[in-house]
């Protein structure tokens, strides 16, 4: 029993013009059906964000994003927005309907692609790229699932749900949106995208088809997200031998960790990719599984999905006769479902193609036996396959699993989840793809979200040793910066921070996932106290530190006037590399003038010139008892009155009868 026959909008008609005829597939974010507009009697997918999200304003607005960038960009090589409303609870967007696959479905199938085939869909990701990037739009999402390689042979990319202005680079302390395999460094590290980050994930993309898998990988996202911000992209002949120069250099350059370094926008590649015409035939060793003679005999070849599968000639482009603008399209993850994406079931269609595949299935049902017609045929009644519900909220993963005749257990599992919001379903158990018994009880696993993480105590730890701790941890170790310390070695850590700057002390609780930046030691600022201010200024430069001259100076008994005394207040605030700091210049001792104390009691003259810091000596016929008395008074005084003397020497008082 088929989920989708209990979808309550199979049949509704949108706005008294779209009638929803077949769903084509679901997500966390929205259901993508097909759809017919019956004004203009043409098909149409219809992208329908799910209710509960369409409470959220936050979604709502987002969704509609998706519509308005993408309407912006009318080109051959992008999928055309046609509508966007609302109607009650229904948010939805209206896209031409692409019947096809995407490009994760083909390497999925074939592995690597040759050489004129990558050329071919990376021609015609450029081409929409371009224009996206001339209307000022950055995908934010570009990945295989968001190439569709329509059936007619057209290339297109779609779903600029994550698409923001290139003129506004926004961060977001949320877990990182889009696929981990291809997002930029600086969109994991800062939440930061602009037209280079596109071309990263496209230099991933180029890598995978031509060797058929990923540059990094890992059992979590973290642990990939972490390659991306730290490693370098491997050279793709070092994975497939053979893979020419050129297009390790392509890659390198597409990948670079800087974006000051990648080509600046799509049109730069493009231009690089022309001139790269002569690889479009370049002859290569003909791989073990080529793409005209490896049919994946799994659950798409079976009679209802032969239709689907398209056998490509090595000897040729992918799209031979094509023009360089005609392309293929992009389908989202389980979070963001391109609404062109195609049935699973589709009716057959008449023609050669068909009439060929027809033959080819033939062929195989005979070369398989009576149990191979048997099992394609007929199959086991009595089984049932476990539906995909990842990213569905738990209500709608246990309508689906009823639908597909199975039991949902009362309690489900929990586990953390990187990616995967609080109240989302991550999986089943027994596992998606699995047949079992109809009326078999399915176990749930729901996110809890991120898991909470105590931030560690690593102060004086080298930042290697630091981000290893930190990935351990499940923490992405974002921007690292220098702060000068007296106390802690250049280059060990003096404390992490959140994106926002704000300290992050020992035992303080982050979510996993979270992005944390790193304040180093630079090493003490440099004593320049006794230095010409020029000598100064080269001193602190050498450190990346600049110096001016500020203030009125400083009396200095021991420091030359003209010389630097100290800096000023750099014991108050951190100090980084690229800071000016105040040098406080020497004025010399300071000189005061003697004030006459002829006469007045000894106590008296003794109190006045400690008060303006000179030290007394007292030479007196009288005990210390007397001091005070009228009769105990100074009768003369060395330094004499009314001299200018350097402030705090010794002056001598004497007092005889």
């Amino acid at each position: 029993m088929d989920s989708a026959t209990s979808d309550p909008l199979l049949g509704r008609l949108v706005e008294k013009r779209y009638l929803i005829e077949t769903r084509v597939a679901r997500g966390g974010m929205a259901t993508v059906y097909q759809a017919l507009d019956q004004r203009l009697e043409r098909p149409v997918a219809i992208k329908v964000m799910h209710p509960h999200l369409a409470e959220d304003e936050d979604f709502t607005r987002r969704f509609i994003q998706e519509a308005r960038s993408a309407a912006r960009l009318a080109h051959p090589n992008i999928v055309n927005v046609f509508d966007q409303g609302q109607e009650g609870a229904l948010t939805y967007i209206v896209m031409e309907y692409l019947p096809g696959i995407t490009l994760r479905e083909l390497l999925n199938d074939f592995g690597a692609l040759t050489v004129p085939q990558t050329l071919d869909i990376v021609s015609a990701v450029l081409h929409g790229l371009d224009a996206a990037h001339t209307a000022g739009i950055v995908h934010r999402d570009l990945k295989p699932e968001n190439v569709l390689l329509a059936d007619d042979g057209r290339i297109k990319i779609a779903d600029f749900g994550l698409a923001r202005a290139s003129t506004h680079n926004t961060a977001t302390s949320q877990a990182l949106l889009g696929t981990v395999a291809y997002l930029s460094p600086e969109l994991i590290a800062r939440g930061e995208a602009d037209l280079r980050s596109d071309i990263y994930a496209l230099g991933i993309m180029i890598f995978e088809m031509l060797t058929g898998e990923q540059p990094y990988q890992g059992d979590q996202a973290i642990t990939v997200a972490y390659q991306h911000s730290h490693d370098t992209v491997p050279a793709p002949s070092s994975k497939k031998p053979g893979v020419p120069a050129a297009l390790d250099e392509l890659v390198t350059w597409c990948t670079q960790h800087s974006p000051d370094d990648r080509p600046p926008h799509a049109r730069a590649v493009l231009e690089h990719v022309r001139s790269l015409k002569g690889l479009q035939h370049a002859a290569e060793p003909v791989p073990t599984q080529t793409l005209n003679n490896t049919i994946a005999m799994t659950q798409r070849l079976s009679p209802q999905d032969l239709e689907e599968t398209q056998v490509l000639d090595p000897k040729a482009s992918v799209f031979d006769g094509l023009a360089p603008t005609e392309s293929i399209g992009v389908i989202e993850d389980p979070e963001d479902i391109p609404p062109q994406s195609p049935p699973r079931r589709r009716k057959a269609r008449g023609g050669p193609r068909w009439a060929w595949i027809s033959a080819l299935f033939l062929v195989f049902v005979v070369g398989g036996g009576g149990a191979g017609a048997w099992w394609w045929l007929t199959g086991p009644g009595g089984l049932t396959t476990v539906p995909d519900v990842t990213g569905t909220s738990v209500s709608e993963a246990t309508t689906t699993l009823v639908a597909s005749e199975l039991v949902v257990s009362v309690t489900p599992l929990q586990e953390f989840d990187l990616v995967l919001p609080e109240g989302t379903v991550k999986g089943t158990s027994p596992a998606v793809g699995e047949s079992v018994d109809k009326g078999s009880e399915v176990t749930l696993i729901v996110s809890l979200g991120p898991n909470p993480v105590s931030i560690p105590a690593l102060l004086g730890e080298t930042i290697a040793s630091a981000g290893s701790l930190l990935e351990e941890l499940n923490l992405l170790l974002g921007v690292t910066r220098e702060e000068f310390s007296d106390n802690i070695t250049a280059g060990q850590l003096l404390r992490l921070t959140d994106t926002a700057g704000s300290t992050l002390t020992p035992g303080t609780e982050v979510l996993a996932g979270s992005t944390v930046d790193a304040v180093v030691s630079a090493g003490p600022i440099p004593n320049v106290a006794g230095l010409t201010v020029d000598e100064a200024r080269a001193l602190l430069d050498s450190v990346g530190l600049g110096g001016v001259v500020g203030g009125d100076g400083a009396f200095s008994d021991t420091i030359a006037e003209g010389s630097v005394v100290d800096i000023l207040d750099a014991d108050q605030r951190a100090v980084a590399p690229g800071d000016t700091l105040t040098l406080v210049v020497s004025r010399g001792p300071e000189l005061v003038l003697v004030p006459d104390v002829i006469n007045d009691t000894i106590a008296e003259a003794k109190a006045t010139l400690e008060a303006l810091g000179f030290e007394v000596e007292v030479r007196s016929e009288y005990p210390e008892s007397d001091w005070g008395r009228s009769f105990a008074r100074v009768t003369s005084m060395d330094p004499s009155a009314g001299q200018e003397v350097v402030k705090g020497i010794t002056i001598t008082l004497r007092s005889f009868v």
